[in-house]
């Protein structure tokens, strides 16, 4: 009994060790219509050396050392450089002529193929032809397939070399003619949708990504062109020149182009994750499969092509399981378009697990059957990756929208609030401003008060010296006369300067007018200096006037804004300088028509500090108090200088240094005759002792004055006073010179005070003669009429 199931068992083992390797030949009587691939009815032979012809292949037997079946090669799935052959042999049994189709996988990526068939005894290479016509429809460029037509009781082999292709993948496909039109019409459909699509989808994401500058939208277009370049090029299109050829024809094309999708997708989840603000832990591991991608993508276009096949194969599992836990990540940490990621990593670990079913032979035959040639080719996972994209363009774009109608609101939110910020602003600063306008045109109405006040309190006694002057010239010397007429000059003078303050205070002395006339410049040069000379000798200055040898005798200008420029200049030099030297400086230098004048003042005084040169020309503009120690005036001259000497078109400069002194100089053109005469220095006044009149140089006063003079100290004895406060008010407005202030006194005196008439009119004769000591004298006269 032992001994029959031993030889039972060797039996079993023989009958499936040592099966020979005939393959039967396919009947395609037996049925109308063929949709079949030929897995065991074909033969398969390596040839490693790749150099064997059709002759010499076609002498080889069916067996060990010829053809094989697919189950007795080893590991057929490994691709490898040699060229493969296989043998297929179709038989007619019935009475029926057959149309037929031999097709190659459509999916696989094929380096070189040949088909031969038996003509005549001879092995021929079979071309896309039926019965030895050519035909030129496009599915004959996108498809390794030959025509085989088959007369009743007629049979043919067919021979095909092929490299690049796993032997798995090499059983053809066998056709009827009507079938095979069919699938041509159904794929084409296919492929019109899926590449059509994905153009459309990857031109609309680069739109949007140069429109809204987004790097996702960028990378999603790139990536969706990619997969339209690899998917046209697995189709077969790269033949009908719609896709160029990258390397070495359509082989390895598809590898480097698959690779750099791959690289891109990883940028693209990269992108996401920035741009939705995931704390991506596998971040570095990204970075990796990036650079990984990349690698492969150089090695399929410059290196063997194999190890990135069996590289595949490795690396799929991992790169599906990574883009599940990134899933996990973005499910963890509520990223808007978490729900996409996680179907992203679910398609993609369906779709590894399917290749590596096909891969090993296991796939269903219900989904194999969508499709012919590989998975790859199959429409359901094609279109899945398509809508896969797709939602990922949909799914961003409502992301962004939703982020921008955000940032609207959030705008709108912040413009509302910055809007009450402003107008709350506004308010306080215009609150300000009107409170500052208010300030400044208070003070500025003070000061152009101030102005008023004390240019009627300069004008007042200066009128009544040239009254005064005028009655004296009549009985004065001829050397009297020309010490009053330097009296006269410098009254008129102060009384031009008044004016001007007064029209500033009006503002009435912008812009200033200028009168042209004719001046005879020797002696107007000559007065300038009388005027220097006793300008410089009030603080113990020495004065000096250099003037060019050679002077036009006649000029054209306003000689009174140029007195009123160089005094004003020579009056701040001998107010800033003690015990030290005024200069004034004269150039005429001819020009073609003209002369140009150069003028130039300098002192030796106490100068002027460079932050402050810019502010004493502004109007009111002074120098600070802690900088000098007498009285700067009102801050007006320099100004007004200024303003004469840009309405002649010229410009007044300053050179100063802190206790170096200063100078100011100005030039200007003016029109002369033609007429040229020599400087010759002036005589100028005597010292200023000199030039006090007292009564007994024989200037007499009038009898009136003489009277006022000599009888003032009796007129107190009749006269009924004020109260003795209100006089002593009057006895200091008089001892500090304040005209205005002891006018309004009067006046107040007389409504309150009718019965001190007399003592007012007295005040009031002292005010008129300006005897400012009469007036203090009156004033604190302490014995009333009454009292005695």
């Amino acid at each position: 009994m032992v001994a029959r199931s031993t030889l039972w068992g060797l039996l079993l083992y023989l009958c499936f060790t040592v099966t020979p390797a005939t393959a039967a030949s396919v009947d395609v009587g037996q049925a109308s219509q063929w949709k079949e691939q030929l897995y065991q009815q074909t033969l398969f032979y390596k040839d490693d050396s790749q150099r064997m012809d059709v002759q010499q292949i076609a002498a080889l037997q069916d067996g060990t050392d010829g053809f094989v079946s697919i189950s007795q090669l080893d590991n057929p799935a490994q691709l490898t450089p040699a060229a493969w052959w296989s043998k297929t042999t179709l038989t007619n049994s019935s009475e029926t002529h057959y149309s037929l189709r031999l097709i190659l996988n459509p999916g696989s990526y094929f380096h070189s193929v040949n088909f031969y068939t038996q003509r005549d005894g001879q092995w021929i290479p079979s071309a896309h032809t039926l019965e030895g016509a050519t035909t030129n429809e496009p599915t004959s460029k996108r498809l390794h397939w030959t025509g085989v037509n088959l007369a009743p009781g007629q049979s043919k082999t067919l021979l095909i070399r092929s490299t690049g292709v796993a032997p798995n993948k090499l059983a053809p496909y066998l056709y009827s003619e009507e079938r095979f039109n069919e699938y041509v019409a159904r794929n084409a459909i296919w492929d019109g949708l899926l590449l059509g699509g994905l153009l459309a989808l990857g031109w609309t994401s680069i739109l949007l990504a140069l429109f809204a500058r987004s790097r996702v939208f960028l990378v999603l277009g790139l990536l969706s062109l990619l997969t339209l370049l690899v998917e046209g090029i697995r189709r077969g299109y790269e033949k009908l020149d719609f896709i160029v050829n990258l390397v070495e024809l359509s082989y390895r094309s598809p590898l480097v182009l698959s690779n750099l999708t791959l690289m891109l997708f990883v940028v693209f989840i990269l992108e996401i994750a920035r741009s939705e603000k995931v704390r991506l832990s596998l971040h570095k591991v990204w970075i990796g499969w990036a650079v990984y991608y990349a690698g492969l993508a150089l090695i399929s276009a410059f290196g063997d092509v194999y190890h990135v096949y069996w590289l595949a194969d490795l690396h799929r599992p991992l790169f599906s399981l990574t883009l599940l836990a990134t899933a996990v990540l973005f499910l963890r940490q509520n990223a808007p378009t978490r729900g996409l990621i996680l179907a992203i990593a679910a398609f993609s670990l369906a779709r590894a697990s399917l290749i590596a079913l096909e891969s090993s032979g296991l796939l269903p035959e219900s989904i194999a059957s969508l499709s012919m040639g590989s998975l790859r080719m199959n429409p359901a996972l094609a279109l899945g990756s398509f809508l896969i994209n797709l939602a990922l363009f949909a799914g961003w774009i409502a992301y962004v929208g939703l982020q921008r109608r955000k940032a609207l609101e959030k705008i709108s939110q912040l413009q509302r609030e910055e809007n009450i910020r402003l107008t709350a602003e506004v308010a306080r600063q215009t609150k300000a401003l009107n409170e500052a306008l208010q300030y400044a045109d208070e003070k500025n109405r003070q000061q152009t008060q101030i102005v008023g006040y004390i240019s009627h309190d300069l004008r007042a006694p200066l009128a009544t010296i040239a009254g005064y002057t005028k009655l004296m010239e009549k009985n004065a010397s001829a050397q009297q006369k020309l010490k009053l007429n330097a009296i006269t000059r410098s009254v008129d003078y102060q009384l031009a300067l008044i004016e001007d303050i007064l029209g500033y205070a009006s503002a009435e002395l912008k812009p200033l007018s200028l009168s042209p006339e004719a001046t005879e410049l020797l002696d107007y040069l000559g007065e300038i200096t009388q005027h220097a000379t006793a300008l410089s000798r009030q603080q113990n200055n020495s004065f000096h006037i250099t003037v060019t040898q050679q002077i036009p005798k006649t000029v054209y200008l306003d000689g009174r804004r140029l007195r009123q420029v160089l005094l004003n200049l020579l009056s701040n030099a001998a107010k800033f300088t003690r015990n030290g030297e005024i200069s004034l400086e004269v150039t005429a230098t001819q020009l073609d028509s003209q002369w140009r004048l150069h003028f130039s003042v300098s002192d030796s005084g106490i100068g002027i500090y460079s932050e402050q040169q810019a502010k004493i020309f502004q109007e009111f503009g002074q120098l600070e108090a802690g900088q000098n120690n007498v009285n700067a005036g009102l801050g007006l001259g320099l100004y007004i200088a200024q303003s004469i000497l840009r309405s002649m078109g010229s410009e007044l400069s300053l050179d100063s240094s802190p206790n170096q002194g200063a100078t100011f100089s100005f030039e200007f053109n003016v029109l002369a005759d033609e007429q040229v005469v020599s400087w010759q220095a002036p005589q100028t006044l005597p010292l200023l002792g000199a030039i006090d009149l007292p009564l007994s140089h024989g200037l007499d006063l009038p009898a009136k004055t003489k009277d006022l003079t000599n009888n003032s100290a009796n007129q107190n004895d009749t006269m009924i006073m004020p109260p003795l406060d209100r006089r002593q008010e009057l006895a200091n407005m008089a001892r500090n010179g304040a005209l205005t202030d002891m006018e309004n006194w009067h006046s107040s005196m007389a409504s309150q005070y009718p019965n001190c008439i007399e003592y007012l009119n007295s005040i009031q004769d002292a005010i008129n003669r300006l005897d400012l000591h009469q007036v203090e004298r009156l004033a604190l006269n302490q014995i009333a009429p009454n009292q005695h």
